[in-house]
C-alpha cells in the first residue's frame, strides 16, 4: 500500500543583521512549525533495503499544508512513488511566521528560512523512515531556486538534480519580474530585510543574500552535481534566457549540465507534447494510469540513470 505520511519541523525563522555592529547578542532563535509530507511506495519496508528519496521542491503555485500539498498530485511524484522511490516536500515558510509578516504562504523564494527547513525535513525522514541517505532534487519554477540553493549548500548528501522553468536569479526574476502582482517581490523584501526609499519601495541588495542567489553564487559555476533543467522558450513567468546562461556556465567550466528545451509550453513544460505510448517505468498509481509526457518521461530517465 502506497503511504502518505503528514510531519512538521520546528524551524528557526531568525535572520540577523550582521551589518549592525554590537556587543550584544545578535542572533537567536524563532521556532516555528513548518508542515511538510513524504509518500512512501508500495514495496517500502521499515527493515529491509532502504528506499531511495527524491526530493520534489513545489513552485510558487501551491503549498505544503498539514492535510495537502502540491507534489502529491503532480504525475511526476505519482510516477516516481509508482516506481518505488519515495518522495517529499516540505512548504519552506511557516504559515504563522508568513501571517505574523505578511507574507504570502506560497512564496517561500529559496531563502535561508526554507533551506532550513528542507534541512530539518531531510533529517526527520531519516531519522523516522528506512531510506537511503543520499537523495535526488527537483524542482519547479520556484522551486528551481530552493532546490538549487540546498544543492549548493552542500547540507544534504544529493546525488543529481532536476528542475522545471526554473527560477534562479533573485534580482532579475523574483525582484525585477516577480509572479503573482508582485508577491515574492515583497516576499524577498521581507525576508531579507531590504531598505525601502522614499517612495516606500524595497531597494534591492544583492549583499543580503548571502549566497542565496544562484545565478551569483561562484559555487554554481563548478555545479557539485550533474543537473538538467527542462525549459520552454516561450516561458512568460520565468527567463528561459537566463536558465540558458546557468547551464552554459556550467558547462564552460567542465561540469555537468543540460538544458532540455521546448519550442512552446510557457510556464509548463511537463505538459508539452503527446503521452508517451511506452514509458519505461510502471506507469499505474493507485490502480490509475498515468498519463506520462515526455518530460516527466525524460525526468524519470535522468533520475534512473543514476539510482
Amino acid at each position: 500500500m502506497i503511504f502518505t505520511i503528514r510531519f512538521s519541523i520546528s524551524v528557526n525563522c531568525n535572520l540577523f543583521d550582521e551589518n549592525v555592529i554590537t556587543d550584544e547578542l545578535q542572533d537567536s532563535e524563532q521556532l516555528y512549525e513548518d508542515s511538510g509530507f513524504i509518500v512512501l511506495p508500495e514495496n517500502y519496508s521499515e527493515n529491509g533495503i532502504p528506499t531511495r528519496l527524491v526530493i520534489n521542491c513545489h513552485g510558487a503555485g501551491g503549498t505544503v499544508t498539514t492535510d495537502d500539498s502540491q507534489v502529491e498530485h503532480q504525475v511526476l511524484t505519482q510516477y516516481l512513488v509508482a516506481n518505488g522511490y519515495a518522495v517529499m516536500d516540505v512548504n519552506g515558510l511557516p504559515q504563522k511566521y508568513a501571517e505574523e509578516n505578511g507574507i504570502d504562504i506560497r512564496n517561500n523564494i529559496g531563502s535561508p528560512i526554507a533551506l532550513r527547513s528542507y534541512v530539518k525535513a531531510y533529517n526527520y525522514c531519516m531519522e523516522n523512515f528506512n531510506l537511503k541517505p543520499e537523495v535526488f532534487v527537483h524542482g519547479g519554477s520556484m522551486g528551481g531556486i530552493s532546490s538549487t540553493n540546498l544543492v549548493l549548500s552542500g547540507l544534504i548528501p544529493v546525488i543529481a538534480h532536476s528542475a522545471y522553468c526554473p527560477v534562479l536569479d533573485t534580482y532579475n526574476q523574483i525582484f525585477l519580474h516577480p509572479w503573482c502582482d508582485g508577491l515574492p517581490k515583497y516576499a524577498l523584501g521581507k525576508i531579507y530585510k531590504f531598505d525601502k526609499d522614499e517612495s516606500g519601495e524595497y531597494i534591492y541588495d544583492e549583499n543580503k543574500l548571502a549566497g542565496f542567489n544562484p545565478s551569483r553564487n561562484k559555487k554554481a559555476e563548478t555545479y557539485p552535481v550533474p543537473v538538467k533543467f527542462w525549459h520552454c522558450i516561450d516561458d512568460p513567468t520565468v527567463s528561459y534566457d537566463i536558465t540558458q546562461k546557468f547551464v552554459n556556465k556550467i558547462r564552460e567550466n567542465g561540469a555537468i549540465a543540460y538544458l532540455r528545451t521546448f519550442s512552446y509550453g510557457g510556464h509548463e513544460p511537463q505538459l508539452v507534447g503527446n503521452f508517451v505510448e511506452n514509458p519505461c517505468g510502471a506507469d499505474i498509481f493507485k490502480g490509475e494510469k498515468l498519463q506520462i509526457t515526455p518530460a516527466v518521461e525524460e525526468t524519470f530517465i535522468w533520475i534512473r540513470n543514476f539510482s
